[in-house]
């Protein structure tokens, strides 16, 4: 069964009529006169396939996946793609300009460059996996190729490149091509891009539907209609959550601390007569003072009040005052967490009363195992740095929760440049290199 039948009837044809709708009015883009090909947005797309299959929108800086659909216990990484032209095409898929250095190093080894390059663009996959909590044939490409006056659906599957099967079919100037038997893969020199070939007649590749649209000729005067028509019947925006970012460094060194934050695990033993290290997994997030002083209200209701009241505090102090919530991650998973530590400081996981699925209790390790080691892949006892941050394609994380809802925090990572650009109050990058 594909993915596509997993979604109500109902949901489909609703889906189908916001692309029609939206194909309809390409004449407000078209700036010059050719084939009567409809347009659709990719950024429309994403947003309007999250909100009909009551999906998440995941893509946080061209990440491999764009939509998360989950059915049941399945979880599924969707990637999101439109272009003109149903006939067999490659498409951009994937950037490495942060690697450009190294691959560059390999030209002429085309072999050893194909390789490099798939374990790569394997490694993003597998990290997202982490991120999200997929597994390898949880994923697929859906996209729609754009015809004059058609538009069609179509759903592929979404595999790691089989690095052992790799074999050298083309190369120019310009690019380097190779297939793995599953797959047909190019890439190109200039800009640094892995291309896919998709191909409708391919077994794994099925069309779900195809249908007209008609393009309105003046969609300018449609628009003007509709909305003097319809503003007295509609709800005006309301925005129900709050959204914050941290960094994933100091605000002030603009580092990672060596001893601290990601790389608390680096700090000397709790144990004063112990030479044991702390495991790989110990991290806090850091919380600037300069975030509280803005934004006070977004994990406790004034959280300077709070902080005199538990300063003040001089009872047990396994009762003592503190700001806890649980955080859900975007693989589904959801762990206790609280900000703590002198001015408030530290965004950890852990509980004194909860226990995860193996018995264990909830420590600090929690969101460390998923940030540090499975989502950015630290393996060695290397202290984290800025520029390993960055190579990693992100420096932040996002919080975001209901307005009137302290109790749940959700959490996911953000592109370079998100937390500087959110306490300046600029937009959040988002045209980046592929992040993580």
């Amino acid at each position: 069964m594909s993915i596509w039948e997993q979604y109500y009837p109902e949901q489909r044809e609703e889906y189908i009529k916001f692309l029609q709708v939206y194909g309809a009015l390409s004449n407000l883009f078209r700036q010059k006169q050719g084939d009567m090909i409809p347009y659709l947005d990719s950024k429309f797309q994403e947003t309007v396939f999250a909100k009909i299959f009551n999906s998440q929108n995941v893509d946080i800086g061209n990440t491999p996946h764009d939509v998360l659909s989950v059915f049941g216990n399945d979880r599924i990484g969707i990637g999101l793609k439109t272009w003109m032209g149903s006939k067999p095409s490659f498409q951009k898929v994937m950037q490495l300009k942060r690697y450009q250095t190294e691959i560059n190093t390999l030209y002429g080894d085309w072999d050893a460059m194909a390789n490099r390059i798939s374990s790569i663009k394997n490694d993003r996959l597998k990290s997202d996996y982490e991120r999200l909590g997929l597994h390898e044939n949880t994923n697929i490409y859906h996209y729609v190729t754009r015809d004059k006056g058609i538009f069609t659906i179509h759903e592929c599957a979404y595999p790691l490149i089989d690095l052992s099967t790799i074999n050298i079919t083309d190369v120019t100037s310009s690019s380097l091509s190779w297939t793995d038997n599953q797959k047909e893969y190019k890439f190109t020199f200039g800009d640094s891009q892995i291309w896919q070939k998709f191909d409708a007649r391919k077994q794994d590749t099925l069309i779900l539907n195809q249908f007209d649209v008609k393009i309105i000729e003046d969609p300018f005067e449609f628009l003007l209609k509709a909305y003097f028509n319809l503003i007295d019947t509609v709800k005006e925006e309301t925005i129900d959550v709050e959204e914050v970012y941290l960094p994933l460094y100091s605000y002030q060194s603009k580092e990672v601390e060596e001893k601290s934050g990601l790389n608390a695990w680096n700090a000397a033993p709790k144990n004063k007569n112990s030479d044991a290290p702390r495991p790989l997994n110990e991290v806090y997030i850091p919380i600037p003072r300069e975030f509280h002083k803005k934004y006070p209200n977004f994990f406790i209701d004034d959280i300077f009040e709070f902080e005199k009241y538990r300063d003040a505090y001089v009872g047990d102090k396994n009762n003592k005052p503190e700001v806890r919530f649980h955080l859900t991650l975007p693989n589904g998973k959801r762990i206790p967490a609280l900000v703590t530590q002198s001015n408030m400081k530290g965004l950890q996981s852990g509980s004194n009363t909860e226990h995860d699925e193996k018995g264990k209790r909830y420590g600090q390790s929690a969101l460390g195992q998923w940030l540090l080691v499975d989502v950015l892949g630290l393996k060695d006892r290397q202290p984290v740095t800025r520029d390993w941050l960055i190579q990693k394609g992100t420096d932040s994380v996002r919080l975001w929760r209901n307005k009137r809802d302290y109790t749940t925090i959700n959490i996911d990572f953000a592109p370079i440049g998100a937390f500087e650009a959110f306490m300046n109050g600029e937009p959040i990058p988002e045209d980046i290199e592929n992040i993580l």
